[in-house]
């Protein structure tokens, strides 16, 4: 087969079985760009509990209640571009200010794929959309919207990282005759987040100019405030050991895998206090409060390995974790935790440990049998190296790998699958697996292990990176090792730490140090 043809089999199958088997993933979107947070993402629901803050009375109203989420991705036939249709319906209400607030906003987002891997979304309204609030005594009407979001997806072996812009502009009706008048809501943010199978973040920081004009009593009554809202959700699948009260069974216990769904809100006013009649005063009221909703986590067991010949050691607790998650897939009976660990195998567990990029389960049903009949038969293609049969059973693994990016041969499309990892490879192929590799400086990558000149000049970046954020540690004497050939015992520490990594400490940058959370 030429190479041409290869390439072009490659593309097809980067274009449906790649790292991007959808086009909008599993967390962006949940809560809506109206500042609120919701329980977000679960099996078969598209309604989710939602709670927001509205400003529009000139002092911050909560209201509680659910959002409906539906979308469908259709492809323009005249751009040729992809383009998702999302429609959010809320039903909110405030029992102690005999409030409601019903909502619906219909967004178009059209998808542009650029030649780089990353991906530009540009959304706007789509037609109709309608918004009623009554608190107390008023009612407000929405009378025009003008919205515009974009932002950009740099789609990664393991993780999709995302970042944005968005600005609206409310104008409400508050009635005609004697108490006639209009409020502005004018918002303009930013959000970040990423993707990913073990865990996803998306943040927004949101900015609100509120003037409000109104006739009260003969007189027109002008005042204008300001607020900030930060909110961030989250999903994280978390796994804990559960042993077992009865000591007849044929295993002491195991782990169970929850999703736990969080979101916060914190938000900060400043609007004038009003006088007696209701009239607002040159005087402003500083105000600041938080909202939160943790969904019901979603657990399921995992399997129980047979380990018993590795009670006591020092990475039992790594190796039974892996097992269980089905990342270590041979014979656990016979696993020797001081065997060291080939190319094959490692290419195999990393490709289990860091998964593609869920898609939105939202948007699942929008792919067509077209796109998965295709998929299945660029399965079946030629290796991407010559010393890596189709027949091997690490075949898919490498071949998933090496077309993510995460992997790549020797030269001359040799692969080597039975050659020893040292701690430096392993190392390598985690960062670019994670897309981190941009967090090194172009020159004088130093690290603080006291075997820094043994590090590899192709690793260094990747080694300085797993340093800064917490993925490698030296031993006791603070020697790294880098040239070592990497055992299993200390290859499923790693994997787990990694695994770990994208659970936890991925997020405090995207939550933790924004939302002070």
């Amino acid at each position: 087969m030429s190479k041409k043809v290869l390439s072009f089999i490659v593309s097809i199958f980067l274009i449906f079985y790649g790292s991007n088997t959808g086009y909008v993933f599993a967390r962006e979107g949940d809560n809506g760009y109206e500042g609120g947070i919701s329980s977000g993402e679960a099996p078969n629901k598209t309604s989710f509990e939602y709670k927001e803050v509205c400003f529009l009375t000139g002092e911050p109203v909560v209201f509680e209640g659910t959002v409906t989420i539906k979308k469908t991705l259709k492809q323009d036939k005249t751009t040729g571009s992809n383009v998702i249709t999302a429609n959010y319906t809320y039903s909110l209400q405030n029992l102690q200010r005999s409030a409601t607030l019903s909502r619906y906003i219909s967004y178009n987002t059209v998808i542009t794929k650029k030649d780089n891997g990353q991906t530009i979304e540009e959304t706007s309204l789509n037609g109709r959309c309608t918004e009623v609030v009554r608190i107390g005594g008023t009612t407000y009407t929405l009378i025009n919207y003008d919205f515009t979001k974009t932002n950009l997806i740099d789609s990664r072996p393991a993780v999709d990282y995302f970042a944005g812009n968005i600005w609206g502009k409310k104008t409400y009706e508050t009635g005609g005759g004697a108490r006639g008048g209009n409020v502005t809501v004018e918002i303009s943010g930013d959000f970040y987040g990423y993707n990913q199978f073990w865990g996803t973040v998306e943040t927004q920081v949101l900015n609100y100019i509120i003037t409000s004009e109104k006739v009260n009593e003969g007189e027109v009554d002008r005042w204008g405030g300001t607020a900030n809202v930060k909110l961030s959700s989250s999903t994280t699948k978390q796994i804990h050991y559960v042993e077992n009260e009865p000591q007849t069974i044929s295993f002491e216990g195991g782990f169970v895998q929850s999703q736990y769904n969080s979101s916060i809100l914190q938000y900060t006013a400043s609007l004038p206090e009003f006088d007696s009649k209701g009239i607002a005063t040159d005087r402003l009221i500083e105000s600041k409060d938080s909202l939160k909703i943790e969904s019901f986590p979603v657990s399921k067991r995992l399997l129980v390995p047979s380990l018993n010949h590795l009670r006591g050691h020092w990475a039992e607790n790594d190796i039974k974790a892996l097992y269980s998650l089905e990342i270590l897939t041979d014979d656990p009976s016979t696993f020797d935790p001081a065997q060291i660990m080939t190319r094959a195998e490692f290419a195999e567990a990393i490709v289990l440990a860091a998964k593609e990029v869920p898609e939105d389960p939202l948007l699942a049903k929008s792919r067509t049998s077209t796109q998965t009949s295709t998929r299945k038969a660029i399965e079946e293609t030629v290796s991407p190296f010559v010393d890596v049969s189709t027949e091997s059973r690490y075949f898919k693994s490498i071949k998933s790998a090496y077309n993510r990016g995460m992997i790549s041969g020797r030269g001359y499309n040799i692969f080597a699958p039975e050659d020893y990892l040292t701690t430096a490879d392993a190392i390598t192929i985690i960062i670019r697996a994670l897309g981190l590799e941009g967090l090194a400086p172009s020159t004088g990558t130093v690290t603080s292990f006291r075997d820094d000149a043994d590090i590899p000049q192709y690793a260094r970046g990747s080694v300085y990176v797993a340093q800064r954020i917490g993925l490698v540690l030296g031993d006791e004497r603070g020697y790294l090792k880098p040239r070592e050939y990497l055992t299993k015992a200390r290859a499923a520490v790693i994997i787990n730490k990694v695994i770990n990594y994208m659970r936890d400490d991925l997020k405090k940058d995207y939550r933790e140090r924004i939302v002070n959370y």
